[in-house]
């Protein structure tokens, strides 16, 4: 790249903070500091800068974070400062870490600020906030203990997504609404209309616009937006306002993901019924507005079906296993496929750009794309690319997540990422490649050239954008090693000859095959959702909050949504 090409990114919801805290951790896993080395060449790392700031504390210290704007109830921010830990109006106060007396802390604190020019003398007010449960991993990462082979249950223990943050976030990234608070039983922002109308409030608008125009100016090329969403609560009210707000100041590209939860979520007072009601109107207001406002947008879930999965069956991954309503598990799957999925374009040397990324796959006016992925690839150890996919046959390599879609294999246009597959496991060497010789796939020189082959042979009538990098998906903690199965070594291999890796040892990295994909098959999740509003009951929705829904505003999307629907049909297809 000639110059950095920025992306800012915004998180709306607690299951969005979930997924964004696995995707930040993930990124600082892959920085590479001055004097390490790292077994991947230089122009196949990600352009940091793309996602990342740089910036100068209060004390005059370089500081690099997230440029990101995240929003979530009062409660899940933990033991977190609203402000941030990086800057000067914040220091960490808990005795462990501290071993200070409360008198002699406040007055290090205030000696602190004035030598550093924060405050002239006695003109400082120092504030105690009440202490707050902090989890182990936290505390010993506070005090920079770190254990890699400790087992710090964060599968069972996680209570909120800053329980397992390895980032840290600049003063202006958390927006907390003040009037709710976190319940884990129950949803606090329930509806759209009720995210509409704290946008439209002048106690949330003016100041989070003001954060948006700040990142805004900082930047030198700003390519577009990553906006991830809960779309089953009132924060898709606030994520569709965003977007429109977006368009008519910024006019930049738009990648919008709408996260399911991995349960079905529950709604104050409210019924089964009209707790479906609120989740069919959440969804139908929120492609209406996805389908106006933004350049392409992608629903993740580990879900199989989400409007009428009362059996919670959940998507299964050859070599993972995980809990099927885990926030902190099943954030992490869809965290990887983002990672995975957005290199495309944040890699050094790329020519790839977040619009032409946007344009290659939605073709015609569908800006509604499926996501599939392969966590982990499923080759074995020692086994070469072209092996594997000789082997695979007609057999898909990937699975689905997106809830209720199958792109099938003819007349898909996609764009496909893999990861983590070193050039020395294409194929073998002439003089030792026996019956590989004879493969088609032999005359391809990298990985993304045999995906290519791959997929013109394999999906009839089909385009495929494919690219690659030998960089691996990081798995050290926070991620949940967990949920690998014991036939996936430490590399992220398959342990040959049906072995399982020794009980002491965990995955630390894995090879990942993300894709984007479009196709007419996707016209059947749209007609599934659309089949669901027969059971939606306005009145009981309107009974159950006056803000519940603007009938006229959900006949409109109605109407837009079978619109919407008509661009996968057949004849549509270029």
């Amino acid at each position: 790249m000639d110059f950095t090409r920025e992306i800012l990114s915004f998180q709306f919801g607690t299951y969005a903070n979930y997924v964004g805290a696995h995707f930040w951790n993930q990124q600082e896993a892959n920085f590479v500091y001055d004097g390490s080395s790292s077994q991947v060449a230089e122009e196949q790392l990600p352009q940091n800068d793309v996602l990342y700031r740089e910036g100068l504390n209060d004390y005059g210290q370089t500081t690099y974070t997230p440029r990101l704007l995240s929003v979530d109830l009062a409660g899940n921010l933990a033991h977190l400062p609203i402000v941030g830990e990086l800057y000067g109006n914040y220091v960490q106060r808990n005795e462990e870490l501290l071993p200070l007396t409360t008198g002699n802390y406040l007055q290090k604190t205030r000696q602190s600020a004035e030598q550093n020019n924060l405050s002239t003398v006695d003109q400082l007010e120092v504030r105690e906030q009440p202490l707050v449960p902090i989890s182990e991993y936290q505390r010993d990462l506070l005090k920079g203990a770190i254990e890699s082979g400790k087992n710090y249950k964060l599968a069972d223990t996680t209570r909120s997504w800053a329980d397992y943050l390895y980032a840290r976030y600049h003063p202006r990234t958390l927006n907390v609404l003040p009037d709710l608070i976190r319940d884990s039983d129950v949803q606090a922002l329930a509806t759209q209309a009720a995210g509409k109308e704290i946008w439209d409030g002048d106690a949330f608008n003016e100041d989070f616009c003001n954060r948006i125009r700040q990142y805004v100016e900082e930047c030198e090329g700003l390519q577009g937006f990553h906006i991830l969403f809960d779309i089953d609560d009132g924060f898709s009210g606030l994520a569709s306002k965003c977007m429109e707000h977006l368009n008519d100041e910024y006019s930049r590209v738009s990648f919008a993901l709408p996260l399911h939860y991995p349960r079905i979520p529950s709604y104050n007072q409210a019924d089964p019924r009209t707790a479906h009601s609120i989740r069919v109107v959440n969804s139908v207001l929120s492609y209406y507005h996805l389908s106006e406002q933004a350049t392409m947008f992608t629903p993740l879930s580990t879900l199989e079906t989400i409007w009428r999965n009362n059996t919670l069956q959940s998507r299964r991954m050859p070599g993972l296993e995980w809990k099927t309503g885990n926030l902190y598990q099943t954030s992490a799957v869809l965290a990887a496929f983002m990672d995975t999925m957005t290199l495309s374009y944040r890699l050094r040397q790329t020519p790839q750009s977040l619009v032409r990324f946007c344009e290659n796959v939605c073709p015609v006016g569908r800006k509604m794309t499926a996501a599939a992925m392969a966590l982990p690839l499923g080759m074995q150890q020692e086994q070469d690319l072209i092996d594997y996919m000789d082997h695979s046959g007609d057999h898909s390599l990937l699975t689905q997540l997106t809830p209720g879609c199958e792109a099938g294999t003819s007349y898909v246009v996609q764009s496909v990422m893999a990861r983590g597959i070193p050039t020395s496991r294409l194929k073998r060497p002439q003089e030792t490649a026996g019956p590989q010789l004879r493969m088609a796939a032999y005359g391809c020189n990298s990985v993304s050239q045999m995906l290519q082959l791959y997929y013109q042979c394999s999906f009839h009538g089909s385009v495929t954008n494919a690219a690659s990098t030998p960089l691996p998906f990081k798995t050290q903690l926070p991620f949940p090693y967990e949920i690998f199965q014991p036939n996936i070594a430490s590399d992220g291999f398959k342990v040959a000859g049906g072995g399982e890796r020794e009980s002491s040892t965990r995955v630390e990295s894995t090879p990942v095959l993300a894709a984007l994909q479009n196709s007419t098959k996707l016209g059947d999740h749209l007609d599934n959702l659309h089949t669901q509003t027969h059971r939606v009951q306005i009145g009981r929705l309107q009974s159950y909050s006056q803000s519940a829904v603007d009938r006229e505003e959900y006949e409109t999307a109605l109407d837009k949504l079978l619109e919407f629907r008509d661009n996968y049909a057949d004849q549509q297809y270029l």
